[in-house]
């Protein structure tokens, strides 16, 4: 697997949490070494992700050192929320040092290529994560969907390229049910080669930090869990770095009934999409007017499923429209989307009704299936989301997926 370390396959599988993580010591000659007053009430300034590094510059990126100062502060019975911005950065390296990520050269403003190798290291840890421990749910579901993300912000280049593809489809409809299409889907098809690589670069950055944003989020929760049990989430839940919600999800893990877990799962998965990056697709959407739009429809109308028994977004909801010119009412069946991923509250019906019900089918009717798609390697599984893999059967989708009817 790409970017496992040895922490992790010894560390994770071994023994269960790291008292010392968690639990504060006396305080002593170490502990009085320890510039306690620099790691206080320091700003979360990289909280979304979209910087290089860490949560804050100031932090050290060692793993020890930062154990050292969390002692330490930790032995001065100072508030939790005093120094979340020390805590979250240690749990975050705890995570990438198992992941095999560099941090400091974790920056999505670098762009696709460059961060190609975090990108797969990140989706295989949420897999070993799962393997070691089949109850962390949500990581053997982001594993299984994260080559449809990443396929989708490796190929934002071919957006120019479907949008003349469906123009021509669009523009053979009859005027009256083409003027009924939704306006991205109208912008998309209008797009041509407008969309320069300047601008489809700045949507990869964002949707580059979208998944280091889940990642400083999601993973931090998991090693904070597993090296310290529910003591490190709830430390988290009291320096306000995780909600109620989310803390109450770590102790039905720790339960350990199924039902708990699967809502711990759901649960965890809600705080991703709708707290962590629901903000970030509302700027996608909202960037440089109908550009934005236009962008995030198309990453819906593409967007594939790495998930085996779940639909895309063009087959789960397709688009029709209807259009009564004179004494005739026409009803155009098209293989569109009828909604735009960027959207919240679309987007999360399409994942409750679809996406996460056959991530959990798979895990619990077919568990041998489920650790075999999420054992796999992970660049393999990228390359068969590419559009390049997907090209034929998506253009034949769009070739053949219309049809009108008309009736008195």
């Amino acid at each position: 697997m790409v970017g496992l370390s040895l922490a992790l396959l010894a560390g994770i599988a071994a023994a269960g949490p790291a008292v010392s993580a968690t639990a504060p010591r006396p305080g002593g000659a170490a502990h009085a070494a320890v510039p306690v007053q620099r790691y206080l009430d320091l700003p979360l300034a990289n909280a979304d992700g979209e910087g290089a590094g860490g949560v804050h510059p100031a932090l050290p990126s060692d793993a020890r050192a930062l154990r050292e100062a969390l002692e330490a502060v930790r032995a001065a019975r100072l508030a939790p929320f005093r120094y979340r911005a020390l805590l979250w950065q240690y749990w975050l390296v705890r995570a990438v040092d198992d992941a095999g990520i560099d941090l400091a050269g974790w920056a999505p403003a670098r762009g696709v290529e460059p961060n190609r190798r975090t990108v797969v290291a990140a989706y295989t840890y949420y897999g070993t994560l799962f393997l070691n421990h089949p109850e962390l749910r949500w990581a053997g579901m982001a594993n299984m969907v994260g080559p449809s993300f990443a396929a989708g912000f490796m190929d934002l280049g071919t957006v120019p390229d479907l949008a003349q593809f469906l123009a021509g489809r669009i523009i053979s409809q009859p005027p009256e049910l083409r003027d009924r299409l939704p306006v991205e889907a109208l912008d998309l098809a209008g797009a041509g080669t407008r969309l320069g690589d300047v601008q489809l670069s700045w949507f990869a950055e964002r949707l580059l930090a979208m998944q280091k944003h889940i990642f400083m989020d999601q993973a931090t929760m998991h090693a904070a869990y597993l090296y310290g049990g529910t003591a490190a989430t709830d430390e988290m839940r009291s320096a306000g770095l995780i909600d109620r919600a989310a803390a109450a999800s770590w102790h039905a893990v720790a339960d350990g009934r199924p039902a708990g877990i699967d809502a711990a799962a759901t649960q965890l998965l809600s705080r991703e999409q709708n707290q962590i990056i629901a903000d970030q697709w509302d700027r996608m959407r909202a960037h440089l007017g109908p550009v934005g739009g236009l962008v995030t429809y198309a990453l819906t109308l593409a967007g594939s499923v790495s998930v085996p028994g779940a639909r895309t977004p063009a087959q789960y909801a397709p688009l029709t429209v209807g259009a009564e010119p004179g004494v005739l009412s026409v009803r155009l069946t098209t293989p569109l989307p009828a909604f735009d991923i960027a959207d919240r509250v679309r987007r999360w019906d399409y994942i409750t009704a679809d996406t996460l019900p056959a991530c959990l089918r798979l895990l619990h009717e077919r568990p041998a299936q489920a650790r075999a798609v999420i054992a796999s390697p992970m660049e393999a599984r990228i390359a068969r989301e590419r559009l390049a893999a997907r090209w034929p059967e998506l253009t034949a989708h769009l070739l053949a997926g219309w049809g009108a009817q008309a009736r008195a």
